[in-house]
């Protein structure tokens, strides 16, 4: 099956209400966006609030204390409960799929990825972020340095018999990734969401577009 081809996943579908015990992949035209050529898709690294970037990709704000905004979440995938009985649901090949693709755009774009240590207990920039993710419950992290500013991380969380398992990229300072350019210690860093906060955002505006930055 070509999951980039199943044009069945409206907004609807993956945004509205039954989505959270669905399961929740983004539209074929939001996977199209995240997966193009030039990079991180406009408007992802402006954005200051929850929002959509497209009407099919919504994002999420976050930060720490010392740097409020400095996370952009960009949700792409949510396992849902595998016992809903849902046929518009999302298989857990289907979202590793879609992160294989996401994993070759991110080493298009910025070379090839390095895994984040997550277990990592240094004092610094990168043991804070770990830390937040282990709060978050990641499970895996593949990062990359994007720019001299900016990192990226795709983001494995959660737990699929809980149908808590997510996917999604972090747009973060490089900082947190990148050993190299480490920093001081950055208290509460903030990484949590769950297809929860998406919803609740599609409810707000509808559509996606009226609410895209």
């Amino acid at each position: 099956m070509n999951f980039d081809m199943d044009l069945h996943r409206d907004g609807e579908g993956s945004f509205g209400p039954e989505s959270l015990s669905a399961g929740a992949m983004l539209p074929f035209e939001g996977r199209t966006l995240m997966l193009g050529p030039d990079g991180l898709p406009e408007g992802v690294l402006e954005a200051e609030r929850d929002g959509w970037i497209s009407p099919n990709n919504p994002i999420l704000v976050r930060g720490s204390v010392l740097v409020p905004g400095s996370v952009k979440i960009l949700p792409l995938a949510w396992r849902g409960d595998p016992r809903s009985g849902s046929n518009r649901g999302v298989s857990s090949s289907e979202i590793a799929t879609f992160a294989s693709r996401m994993q070759s755009a991110g080493m298009y774009w910025a070379g090839p990825w390095r895994v984040l240590d997550l277990d990592t207990s240094s004092s610094d920039s990168i043991g804070s972020y770990a830390a937040a993710l282990r709060s978050a419950g990641a499970t895996h992290v593949d990062c990359w340095t994007y720019s001299e500013a900016i990192g990226l991380s795709l983001v494995w969380a959660g737990d699929e018999d809980a149908g808590t398992m997510s996917l999604a990229l972090h747009v973060v300072p490089a900082s947190w990734v990148s050993v190299a350019r480490a920093k001081k210690p950055v208290p509460g860093v903030d990484v949590l969401w769950s297809w929860a906060d998406v919803i609740a955002l599609r409810a707000d505006s509808p559509g996606g577009a009226a609410g895209t930055l």
